[in-house]
């Protein structure tokens, strides 16, 4: 992942919350105009975002939270090396 890519998407979760500065939000956008990689993340956030407003909430069990957080942790590990 480039520099760029990765000083964005540490803000991208209040970019697509709408909690930037204008200045941000523009900055952020155009990189997405010129990053296709990026951008298709972004969209893919945007969807998944919408689908969990939709959905019903349940609560996850202890066990499956676990598996999840450390799939996550190697998923960042490996994607720093």
């Amino acid at each position: 992942m480039k520099e760029e890519c990765r000083r964005d998407f540490e803000r991208i979760s209040e970019y697509l919350d709408g909690e930037l500065s204008e200045d941000l939000c523009r900055q952020i956008e155009d990189h997405l105009r010129r990053c296709p990689q990026c951008r298709e993340c972004v969209d893919s956030l945007r969807k998944s975002i919408e689908l969990c407003k939709k959905a019903v909430y349940e609560e996850m069990g202890r066990d499956a939270r676990e598996r999840l957080r450390a799939a996550l942790r190697d998923c960042f590990a490996s994607d720093r090396s």
